[in-house]
């Protein structure tokens, strides 16, 4: 492996061929560099007119893909016009060596996309990717944007459930658009990462079926730790990236009361106040109608109801969370629960304790307390019960739901809804379900989560479609 200083001084300036075929925008590029390393100055035209913003992307390149490509923002999107200039930096190396495709896409004010794409471009860092092939654009609508039109105005999905319902998905595609409109849901969700994926795909596409988005924004917790400061400023970029991307709602981080997503010895919620504060700012900034809600803690007991090197207790993390002013950069508190195994009205008789993050009830009053002299709504963004049915045994963690049936899955998660929006003691603002369509069965068997089950069919979209007035 090469030398770390040597990959990130090893900067190169790519101003010899454009390959975009518009005088107003157009990606330079030499077809002959097939393959980089390091950091990559990136330059071009992006002078449309009616630009609103652009920005450059990347994603794994296979001419064999058939499915929806996942693209991730490369440089930050400045909102001025640029002209024979330069764009940004690519840093390679927080990417897997593989061949990625390269997309220059640029919005007008009236939300249509043009793009150039170029490919196919080795990040080769450790030396073992060969490419042979020249770089070339393998798809364009630059010469569309001369006669651009003004946008269709997506349709508009009206909320006839108690309160408005989404679903946590791994893919937008025909299946899990027809759950989640079978189901009468309004929302979808779906988790992006810093330096990989900005979600605009999954906007785009859910917005033109009338589905408002709720992106889950994910950090690394090993940068957070190295330099706190310039991170959170780093991370509150990307947050006010995705909220000028459209979305309609952004979770700042996840779980961040334990050592598995946060730095450990860190876990306070003074500390992630901080980070939500400096979000908040930057998503309002880049667009006011953004929703920002609070990363919700993962429900436990298991710091014995205090904070540890490794974590803290949710309760506790979150009454720290209210003393440091959090209901003053949020707009809805997130919290979880998934790990019930009896039906969502009960507070007692769980075999295995009495814990209060075993019962709804009691998990919604337990947000409730920490910020009961906040005026702030609760989001749900994780609602699910897990069924092993039509795949297995569970793993040994997992092994309390053992005892679950789909059908209980499928009955419980109405009935979770339903006493969401009946809670007084603190607004539930949506419910997120956990989840759609995830078909992963392993050590952490999300599948069992899944309300597409194994055998296709959707039991859960029928009870919870019931609940439409």
């Amino acid at each position: 492996m090469r030398p770390a200083t040597l990959i990130t001084l090893a900067i190169f300036w790519l101003t010899i061929a454009s390959l975009a075929q518009s005088e107003n925008l157009a990606l330079d590029w030499d077809p002959a560099l097939n393959s980089v390393t390091g950091s990559i100055e990136l330059t071009g035209t992006a002078n449309l007119p009616d630009q609103m913003m652009f920005y450059v992307e990347a994603a794994q390149y296979d001419p064999a893909m058939t499915d929806a490509v996942a693209w991730g923002p490369v440089v930050l999107p400045p909102t001025a016009s640029v002209e024979n200039g330069v764009f940004g930096v690519w840093h390679t190396s927080v990417f897997p060596d593989g061949l990625y495709q390269l997309r220059l896409h640029a919005i007008t004010n009236a939300q249509e996309s043009f793009y150039v794409v170029l490919a196919p471009i080795a990040v080769n860092n450790d030396g073992a990717v060969s490419n042979s092939e020249p770089v070339q654009v393998i798809s364009s609508n630059v010469t569309d944007a001369e006669s651009s039109v003004e946008a269709a105005a997506a349709p508009v999905l009206e909320n006839r459930l108690p309160l408005p319902v989404g679903g946590h998905i791994k893919r937008y595609d025909a299946e899990t658009e027809a759950a989640l409109r079978a189901s009468g849901m309004t929302w979808v969700k779906k988790q992006v990462q810093y330096g990989i994926s900005d979600g605009k795909d999954l906007i785009e596409a859910a917005h033109a079926q009338g589905y408002k988005v709720l992106l889950g924004a994910l950090g690394d917790k090993n940068r957070l730790a190295e330099d706190f400061d310039a991170y959170v400023a780093d991370f509150a970029e990307y947050v006010a990236f995705l909220a000028r991307n459209g979305a309609d709602a952004i979770e700042v981080w996840n779980e961040p009361n334990i050592d598995r997503e946060w730095p450990r010895g860190q876990v306070h919620g003074a500390n992630y106040t901080r980070l939500l504060k400096a979000a908040y700012e930057a998503i309002k900034a880049a667009n006011p109608n953004t929703m920002v809600i609070s990363g919700a803690p993962a429900p436990t007991g298991f710091f014995g109801g205090l904070c540890q090197s490794g974590g803290c207790d949710d309760h506790v993390f979150m009454q720290q969370m209210a003393s440091a002013g959090a209901a003053d950069y949020a707009d809805c508190i997130g919290a979880h629960y998934n790990e019930g195994i009896i039906p969502p009205i009960q507070q007692g008789g769980d075999p295995r304790d009495n814990y209060q993050t075993r019962y709804l009830p009691l998990m919604l009053q337990r947000v409730a307390w920490a910020f009961r002299n906040s005026d702030i709504p609760m989001c749900m963004t994780e609602m699910g019960y897990l069924s092993p049915e039509g795949y297995g045994p569970l793993p040994g963690n997992f092994a309390w739901a053992a005892g679950t049936s789909v059908r209980e899955q499928a009955q419980w998660l109405a009935q979770a809804i339903q006493i969401s929006a009946n809670f007084e003691d603190m607004p539930v603002e949506m419910v997120i379900v956990w989840n759609i369509d995830f078909d992963t069965y392993d050590a952490d068997p999300q599948a069992g989560y899944a309300i597409i089950r194994a055998d296709g069919s959707c039991p859960a979209c029928e009870t919870i479609a019931a609940l439409q007035r």
